[in-house]
């Protein structure tokens, strides 16, 4: 196995950093706060970084075809102009269950968007996951979610992958030709692949998909057979996010967080929040571009 050890791009100390992802239009990555109520936009090629408040947290940020951005607030999915200023509601999830709040997103193969919830009270999944295709139609992909995690798709698109943090288990799912329906297969890995929980993931150019491990301390890389093959020791506990980016491709990101973090463990790890870099392998993919 790869050994590798991320450094800190950015001294962001962010409470929640999350969504991150790499926008191909402007070549920088992008991610947000959550519960900091703000967008963080980090430039790889002059290391300087623009920072936007929002007026609610957002769990996600992706750069829309058509110029300006999407966003998911906790209980709306919105569209946004470039300097998030004006905001329009795209879709509504789950106005009904007071406990959820939208949490991890992928833009689809086909331009959508699949999200999926998370209980912010307890451990019952109550959530679901749900795609929002570019003509802002809402479809129910699944329920059963207490915290909704690991989205990512393969770099052909014909398998979407999944995983509930509170259960470990990274799922797959057969994607139908322009997304008619999802059929569940074997799962890709287990709760006890590496330390920690499942949070948020990207797939490489080689079908390897990096697990950023929550309360493991690292990110790993799983190849399409389930085999560990890298692992990224963190300067945190906390690693939340990653995405692949860069003038190649090939820097990983990863945000963190310091919120939920015991007071010893800041001591222990004070770069907790951070927004981390490190050099890989594996490219990734040209990011799937984003119509709704």
């Amino acid at each position: 196995m790869r050994l590798h050890h991320a450094r800190a791009a950015f001294d962001c100390h962010n409470l929640l950093g999350e969504g991150c992802n790499w926008n191909a239009l402007d070549q920088s990555l992008w991610w947000t706060d959550i519960e900091g109520k703000c967008v963080f936009r980090w430039d790889d090629n002059g290391k300087v970084a623009a920072v936007r408040q929002l007026p609610s947290r957002a769990a996600f940020v992706f750069p829309r075809a058509r110029g300006g951005f999407v966003l998911g607030f906790p209980k709306s999915i919105v569209i946004t102009d470039p300097t998030f200023t004006d905001f329009s509601q795209v879709a509504e999830i789950e106005p009904h269950l007071a406990q959820t709040r939208v949490n991890d997103a992928a833009i689809d193969p086909y331009g959508g968007i699949v999200l999926g919830t998370y209980n912010e009270q307890t451990r019952e999944p109550v959530g679901g996951v749900y795609r929002i295709a570019s003509n802002g139609e809402v479809i129910k992909l699944f329920s059963g979610v207490a915290a909704a995690n690991g989205l990512a798709f393969s770099p052909d698109g014909r398998i979407m992958y999944f995983t509930d943090t509170t259960e470990g288990t990274i799922r797959r799912f057969a994607v139908a030709p322009q997304f008619a329906g999802l059929a569940e297969i074997g799962p890709l890995a287990g709760p006890n692949i590496a330390p920690g929980s499942p949070d948020g993931a990207t797939v490489d150019i080689e079908g390897g998909y990096w697990s950023a491990r929550l309360r493991g301390g690292c990110v790993v890389r799983i190849d399409r057979n389930g085999h560990l093959t890298d692992r990224v020791d963190m300067p945190t506990m906390a690693p939340t996010c990653v995405a692949l980016g860069g003038e190649d491709l090939r820097a990983l990101f990863i945000t963190s967080r310091r919120a939920r973090q015991s007071s010893d463990e800041l001591l222990r790890f004070p770069e907790s929040g951070n927004l981390f870099r490190v050099e890989v392998g594996q490219a990734g993919r040209t990011p799937f571009s984003c119509r709704v």
